[in-house]
């Protein structure tokens, strides 16, 4: 414990005040920084207009001053990522839980940053970020479904808005072997027989990261994809067409989903995820739907 107080005495978080109102009373006495420890990192949102961030100092004794530098309130709809908890022990010898949270915004030297009380944070049972949909038919792209994915992600983002998919997808990586692993095999405006027309998340990622923060996170559970969601990022996941069961064939590369379709994966409510399907528009799947889609390749790709 020791260690601890001395190394979070040498890197106190100093937060610029904003023009909003802000608690001015500290909170001292005989308090004690009992442990801390990382957490898997997760997003969650205020829902409690009593909470308020705080930031830690102790002195050379170890005893520990609580300073309140925002009120919650006045964040209504942030999502605030958790990184640290650390158990306090105040002057009436109980110990209180406190998450180290940062705010979302892709802003780094302007997040809000520091302490806050483990229950003042709520994790939401439902969120829609409704991502503007981008028709991969509108333009032909039959088979473009993961371009139209991807821009669908960067114009939530802010990213590249007065872009369409057409001018979008003069950029597209191309694979010269037709291997989707390399780039995008075939044509996204017609049917190539023999070909497995997809490009795949590894070169997804690399290409969306030319233009904004992209992360292919394939592998990832479910709960990892909400998550990804609670800290405002839509996900490009690979699922089926349909949500159908999937239909396999073998490809030189390696066996491929014959009727696989790429969508943004945006919002969830209880039993169901929302999605922003360049085929089919915007709408609410089941979520055994699309628990059994997604999970027969695990591929997913988050605009950050």
């Amino acid at each position: 414990m020791r260690m601890i107080t001395k190394l979070l005495a040498t890197a106190v978080l100093t937060l610029g005040l904003t023009s909003l109102s802000v608690p001015a009373k500290a909170e001292t006495g005989n308090m004690t920084l009992v442990s801390q420890a990382k957490v898997t990192k997760f997003g969650r949102v205020t829902g409690n207009t009593k909470g308020n961030l705080y930031s830690f100092k102790t002195d050379s004794r170890g005893a520990l001053t609580m300073s309140p530098t925002h009120y919650l309130k006045n964040y209504g709809k942030t999502a605030w990522i958790a990184s640290k908890t650390a158990w306090v022990q105040k002057a009436n010898g109980k110990r209180y839980r406190y998450d180290y949270v940062t705010e979302t915004r892709n802003v780094p030297n302007k997040r809000h940053a520091g302490w806050v009380l483990h229950q003042d944070l709520k994790t939401p049972s439902k969120v829609n970020l409704n991502a503007p949909y981008v028709n991969q038919n509108a333009v032909k792209a039959w088979m473009g479904c993961e371009s139209a994915s991807l821009l669908e992600g960067f114009h939530y983002k802010g990213v590249k808005k007065s872009t369409g998919l057409v001018a979008f997808m003069k950029h597209l990586p191309r694979s010269k072997n037709n291997n989707p692993n390399n780039g995008f095999a075939g044509s996204p405006y017609k049917v190539t027989p023999g070909v497995f027309q997809s490009i795949f998340p590894k070169p997804l990622a690399k290409w969306g990261n030319k233009y904004t923060s992209v992360k292919n996170i394939s592998g990832a559970s479910v709960a990892a994809l909400r998550s990804q969601i609670r800290q405002h990022n839509p996900v490009v996941v690979y699922v089926t067409l349909h949500f159908a069961k999937a239909q396999y064939d073998h490809y030189f590369w390696e066996t491929g989903i014959d009727n696989s379709h790429v969508m943004v994966l945006d919002g969830y409510k209880s039993g169901y995820y929302h999605v922003s399907d360049p085929n089919q528009g915007k709408y609410w799947v089941s979520a055994k739907k699309f628990k059994r889609s997604y999970n027969y390749k695990h591929f997913a790709v988050a605009v950050q």
